[in-house]
């Protein structure tokens, strides 16, 4: 409770500084902004009614490899654990990190601010696009730990869901929620410096990695991993397409640039 505590607490700080970027001529981009949340959770709540074959197959391939890992996840863990050593020990701890909400909102936090204050659009726009994405997954994966109700593999309680009586916080395996927030980021960063050929290739290893991570240090199922990074991935896309942008433009008539939004 004392994670969810902080974490609350920042999302609000950083949601305040989002509506204190609002002033002056930027108002309505923070107006729309804000209004884009519940707008883009009902794109996402009507989108498969527009569906195509091709949407419905990717769907149906989710679901099917999440069954799969969901029964080999025991065989999956018992491997892991066996070939545990000093090296994976010290690569997971340093992998780990880039899903600990601690560090990425404050990260995130001051991007947004810092773009501000030092004039650069694409880096406060970066930092929006970010908070958002990770407030979007994170509801998603927050809401399915205490729904689902899935021990933890250190536990030795088994993998299955609704295995005991009752509902508590401690029964929040699925899904992963490191993996869901660096998923959340990989995608708008790849997409946002599309321009530096390395930048993706880095972001998804982190975010593989860092998956990884969580079934190697025994806190979560494979199936956990899986759903957690494709909840992460779809509202990194869901909030590139769905989100008012932020970009400068020459202003003759103010002798210098102002801000201004897109879609």
């Amino acid at each position: 409770m004392e994670h969810m505590r902080k974490t609350l607490s920042l999302l609000i700080v950083l949601i305040c500084c989002t509506t204190w970027l609002g002033a002056d001529e930027s108002q309505s981009f923070g107006q729309n902004y804000l209004k884009s949340y519940p707008l883009s959770v009902w794109q996402a709540a009507q989108s498969p009614l527009a569906w195509q074959s091709k949407q419905w197959f990717q769907a149906g391939a989710i679901v099917l490899s999440a069954g799969a890992l969901y029964l080999t996840d025991e065989d999956i863990q018992g491997a892991i654990q066996r070939n545990r050593s000093d090296l994976s020990e010290a690569f997971s701890s340093g992998f780990k990190l880039f899903g600990e909400g601690e560090l990425v909102l404050p990260t995130i936090g001051a991007s947004i601010v810092g773009g501000y204050l030092f004039d650069s659009p694409k880096t406060m726009d970066t930092g929006l696009l970010s908070l958002k994405s990770f407030v979007l997954s994170q509801s998603v994966t927050q809401t399915l730990k205490l729904a689902t109700q899935r021990n933890r593999p250190s536990t030795d309680k088994g993998k299955e869901f609704w295995s005991e009586s009752g509902f508590k916080r401690k029964r929040d395996s699925f899904p992963s929620g490191h993996t869901t927030i660096v998923w959340s980021l990989a995608p708008i960063l790849a997409k946002q410096y599309q321009e530096l050929r390395w930048m993706a290739p880095a972001v998804y290893s982190i975010a593989t990695l860092t998956s990884i991570s969580r079934v190697h240090d025994n806190n979560h199922w494979s199936s956990d991993i899986f759903v957690g990074a494709v909840i992460g991935y779809y509202s990194a896309k869901l909030t590139l397409n769905s989100t008012p942008r932020m970009q400068v433009i020459p202003n003759p008539e103010k002798q210098g640039i102002e801000f201004m939004y897109r879609f």
